[in-house]
């Protein structure tokens, strides 16, 4: 079992189950009978369960424009930020199921099962997927410079070995994408890692840059300038694929272990949408999102354009649930206060 430290965080588990508990006594609507003929005939409400000005945000903008002129209607955002994105996530499993009001939210929505009962799998897998928009950029593990002779991730397993409890990955939190990385690397390497938990990744880097943590898991663009100067330094990409802005590094199955650590940007619609609605949605986004210059602008993120078939995300994100519920369980990770 992985021992962790208490989260420099408020988990506003207060307001979560106050917001949850509104958006889940709220009417049920019947179901939109519009067909997609006229779809949309007015403007569509993308929910977005973080702050304005974030990633996610960032990218919808590519796509809007593409929708707004394919469809002849403005895609407006509403931001619902709060609670770990359970206010959004709620509000939108209880949204009219008439294709006016959809949500975009990242791979952390596989994780909100796990901690909040209110919104367990049975409710957020009622969520229509729509489109897995992109994946994002490569994840990479990375360790301190200063570690010595870990260059790879066989030489990480090798001082893991020789040097037992002795290595900790710094996390975003408590529950957080990268703490459940840090655990599925844990257990395929078979070599106790102690997660420590920040309020974000920027204070995390800050102590594995000083040594007082050893590993980390996320994106290239994390450490990107830091292992530019010599102070962090790549070891593997987590995952399957090489990732183009370093085709040279080595990943974690090519070395015989299955682990990957997703990190996406989908689009759902709440339980009930009408399927010709449905079909309408996942068309129009599929098509924005393998735009030539969309498709360029989001390579220039380390990310990658995937506009999935309604039955692939709809697999995707169900296997992806539960492998995060066995991560959890299996290392006992708990959401805490």
């Amino acid at each position: 079992m992985l021992t962790h430290r208490r989260p420099n965080r408020h988990s506003h588990r207060s307001l979560a189950v106050c917001a949850i508990a509104a958006a889940l006594s709220a009417p049920n609507f019947a179901a939109a009978q519009s067909a997609a003929g006229n779809y949309p005939s007015r403007p569509v409400a993308i929910v977005i369960p973080f702050a304005a000005g974030g990633t996610t945000d960032a990218e919808l903008r590519l796509y809007t424009g593409k929708l707004q002129a394919s469809t002849g209607q403005p895609w407006v955002f509403d931001f619902r930020a709060g609670a770990g994105t359970t206010i959004g996530v709620a509000y939108t499993l209880r949204a009219a199921p008439d294709g006016y009001t959809i949500m975009s939210t990242n791979s952390g929505i596989s994780v909100i099962p796990n901690f909040y009962p209110e919104l367990n799998q049975a409710a957020v897998s009622q969520l229509i997927p729509i489109t897995q928009l992109s994946a994002r950029s490569a994840a990479v593990i990375t360790s301190v410079a200063a570690l010595p002779n870990v260059h790879t991730l066989q030489d990480l397993i090798a001082y893991g070995k020789a040097n037992p409890g002795k290595l900790n990955c710094n996390t975003a939190g408590a529950g957080a994408a990268t703490h459940i990385a840090c655990a599925a690397l844990s257990n395929v390497i078979n070599i106790p890692i102690t997660p420590v938990h920040y309020k974000g990744v920027g204070p995390g880097q800050i102590d594995l840059i000083a040594g007082r943590t050893q590993v980390s898991v996320g994106t290239v663009f994390n450490a990107w300038n830091q292992v530019k100067a010599g102070k962090l330094r790549y070891i593997a990409i987590m995952g399957a694929k090489r990732s183009k802005l370093m085709p040279d590094m080595p990943t974690t199955y090519e070395m015989g272990f299955d682990v990957d650590y997703p990190s996406w940007l989908g689009v759902f619609s709440p339980p009930k949408t009408p399927k010709a609605i449905v079909d309408k949605l996942n068309a129009e986004w599929v098509k924005a999102v393998k735009a030539p210059d969309v498709v360029d602008a989001l390579e220039k993120t380390g990310s990658t354009a995937v506009g999935s078939s309604l039955d692939e995300f709809r697999t995707a994100f169900i296997k992806e649930l539960a492998v995060s519920k066995k991560i959890i369980e299996q290392n006992n990770i708990k959401f805490e206060e």
